[in-house]
């Protein structure tokens, strides 16, 4: 080897040597022992001096207390330090040291918790807070039953397992009032709201978040499904309540006990005819029953007793038997008088059917008939009848009037009418329907129709029509 490179070669380890030693030196005056602070097991900050962390720590605990003055609390801030070599520009500032001081400690306190088939679900001042809240949330229900008045609140509970229970907790956990009104009655879960947006369907909302379209209804109770549009907020899911209250409710009520038909045969009306002996009238009873709800909507119904305020009257009905005499003038024809001339209005009295009319216009007399709205005339015969006059057209011809004045074909329908019978005028009320017995043969009518005057009833319920009594007025000239 030459003298040159032996030269290189000890100038490259002198320099070697050289820079390996100052390394090692500057390495050495950069480096120090240090004290990692811990709180509570955690790591908040370097230090030069434990006894400068301690001084921190006291201060931070001393402005944790000041700041709960007043208030019973335990502070749970456990300290230690570990030695650690450090370099010297890892240290931690003061400020930084107080506030990962703060974050660390735990602030508690005596609470109460609302527990929930055994699970707290929040925490309160006091036990008094804790009854509010949950009295709160039954009083939302009691007062569906207090503003009704046949109804009594027997009984008002949580289906659930509910108790107040003493619990040191971190003060961070105390909620007021309303607020633990708000997660006991919808629960802790956030609800999720969609934004709608330009083209959405509820389908396609539904879709997208693997839900079924009636899950975003329930949610949204007054929702119309059509009428969704661009920047609407829906909830995702509905609020669900954390406990369901039972209330037990004593109803009252009354209701109508129906009467009883009794029908009767009599002789003393004709076949076919009917009357009401007696009026039923409907009695009523007084019933008690307990209904059982959950979060309002009823679930249950019991009927506990039922007490009679009044007993139903039978309606008593009678039916006659009696045949009907056959006319001796069944066979025969009447002539119908020529005198077609309207009846004048002028006199016409509206007269009472019973002890009035009745009596006037008696069986097998002949009434000349005016139609107070067309002035059409036709005669007819008093066939029959207790309650009002059951009446034959006299001939096919008077028949043939008839059918003119209901435009051509028989007719239930009321009509006002002016009678005659000896001279006396009568406002009455006809229908033009064929219907029941007759006794004339060849006047194309096959049964016989009713005239009712005032007052008079029909045969089947006794009472009187409304109808036929408006068109007697009419006929009268009201």
């Amino acid at each position: 080897m030459g003298k040159k490179s032996i030269a290189v070669i000890l100038f490259l380890t002198v320099c070697f040597m050289f820079l390996t030693g100052f390394t090692y030196s500057d390495e050495r005056d950069r480096n120090t022992t240090a004290y990692v602070m811990y709180v509570n097991d955690v790591e908040v900050g370097v230090l030069k001096s434990a006894a400068k962390g301690l001084s921190i720590y006291d201060e931070v605990i001393e402005g944790v207390e000041h700041k709960y003055a007043g208030q019973r609390i335990y502070i749970n801030a456990e300290v230690y330090f570990k030695e650690r070599v450090v370099h010297s520009g890892q240290f931690t500032s003061e400020y930084d040291l107080a506030g990962a001081i703060q974050e660390v400690i735990e602030v508690k306190t005596d609470a109460f918790a609302i527990v929930i088939n055994g699970e707290p679900v929040c925490f309160l001042k006091t036990y008094e807070e804790a009854q509010e809240v949950l009295e709160r949330v039954k009083n939302s229900y009691r007062s569906m039953v207090e503003q009704s008045e046949n109804a009594v609140l027997e009984n008002i509970g949580f289906k659930e397992s509910v108790e107040i229970k003493p619990q040191t907790v971190l003060y961070s956990n105390i909620v007021d009032v309303d607020k633990a009104f708000k997660i006991v009655t919808t629960g802790t879960v956030e609800v999720e709201e969609y934004e709608v947006k330009e083209g959405d369907t509820l389908w396609s909302i539904a879709r997208q978040h693997d839900l079924h379209v009636s899950d975003i209804q329930a949610a949204n109770p007054d929702l119309d499904p059509e009428m969704i549009k661009p920047g609407q907020k829906l909830k995702l899911q509905a609020p669900k309540s954390l406990v369901t209250v039972v209330m037990r409710e004593k109803v009252t009520y009354t209701e109508e006990i129906p009467f009883n038909t009794v029908v009767k045969n009599t002789s003393d009306l004709y076949k076919g005819e009917k009357r009401i002996e007696q009026q039923g009238q409907n009695g009523q009873k007084q019933i008690e029953i307990y209904i059982t709800r959950e979060n309002g909507v009823e679930v249950s119904r019991e009927k506990i007793g039922e007490t009679i305020l009044k007993q139903p009257v039978d309606q008593i009905e009678l039916i006659g038997t009696k045949d009907r005499p056959v006319a001796r003038t069944a066979n025969r024809s009447y002539t119908r008088p020529s005198d077609l001339t309207p009846i004048s209005r002028d006199g016409v009295e509206m007269m009472p059917w019973f002890g009035g009319a009745n009596r006037i216009f008696t069986r097998g007399s002949i009434a000349k008939v005016t139609h107070v709205g067309t002035g059409l005339t036709f005669y007819v015969i008093r066939y029959g009848g207790t309650n009002h006059a059951d009446c034959e057209p006299l001939t096919a011809a008077d028949t043939a009037v008839i059918k003119r004045i209901y435009g051509g074909t028989f007719s239930w329908d009321r009509k006002p009418i002016i009678v005659q019978v000896n001279g006396k005028k009568m406002a009455a009320s006809m229908n033009g329907m064929p219907h029941g017995g007759y006794s004339i043969r060849n006047n194309s009518f096959p049964g016989h129709f009713c005239i009712h005057f005032y007052g008079s009833r029909t045969h089947g319920t006794n009472r009187i029509d409304p109808d036929h009594q408006a068109m007697i007025r009419i006929a009268a000239g009201g």
